[in-house]
């Protein structure tokens, strides 16, 4: 499956070490403040955020006020806002968490407009990606031989499988996600999960016009609200 990275489509480096830390962590408080008013600290979704801040040694204080902070009234409602941008004929999905859909959807309109693209209608551009489930398993937290964890999973749903010296990635329809995950938590198998949106094929285009398709990701990386972005270039 080209045109995906193992954990996360597009990953773009930023000079500003400082930056890029302070922003990550903002992304991961901001998924704590959003599951804890969506369902409480029960849920998956809040449970694999806390995951989340941990792999990036977040603070247990920062946590704990992240939490606090959430479950007051008069706390901001984050929510998530997917984008569709097109731009020299390059499909881009924005994923946001934001608590203002109307100016996050203006600077990313400006965005995609000072660089020759354009916004477009939500479900215009979807149909060029698969949604897909996708699992990161350390491989020191699987209890069975290689080979069985393979054979599992492949009825699991898997459709995908990746591995690098210490953790395994699987990929699964999205229709597979929720046993998938579901039979990972039965087994007491760790893991973390997402959903990405992996292209159907990937486009070549010029390196000139790559290198402008790569400036505008770099500034929508730039924006506070923006979680991930995927797209369709090769």
């Amino acid at each position: 499956m080209s045109g995906h990275s193992k954990w996360s489509n597009i990953q773009h480096r930023k000079s500003n070490q400082d930056f890029k830390k302070s922003k990550k962590f903002s992304k991961i408080i901001k998924e704590i403040s959003a599951s804890v008013k969506e369902s409480g600290t029960n849920s998956s979704r809040f449970k694999n955020a806390i995951l989340n801040a941990k792999s990036v040694n977040i603070p247990k204080n920062t946590i704990q006020k992240a939490i606090k902070k959430a479950l007051q009234i008069k706390t901001d409602d984050y929510k998530s806002l997917n984008l569709e941008g097109l731009i020299h004929g390059i499909s881009i999905i924005i994923e946001c968490m934001t608590n203002n859909s109307i100016r996050t959807t203006s600077n990313i309109r400006t965005l995609f407009n000072k660089n020759k693209g354009r916004l477009c209608h939500n479900g215009e551009l979807t149909h060029f990606f698969h949604r897909m489930g996708v699992f990161c398993i350390k491989k020191k937290d699987i209890h069975y031989s290689m080979d069985d964890f393979e054979l599992m999973a492949i009825d699991f749903g898997a459709q995908d499988l990746k591995k690098d010296h210490s953790t395994i990635y699987l990929y699964t329809n999205f229709e597979y996600f929720g046993s998938m995950k579901n039979n990972f938590k039965k087994l007491k198998i760790l893991h973390e999960y997402k959903i990405e949106h992996v292209p159907k094929q990937t486009k070549y285009i010029s390196v000139e016009k790559k290198n402008k398709v790569f400036n505008l990701i770099e500034k929508l990386h730039m924006n506070e609200d923006v979680e991930n972005i995927y797209s369709n270039l090769n």
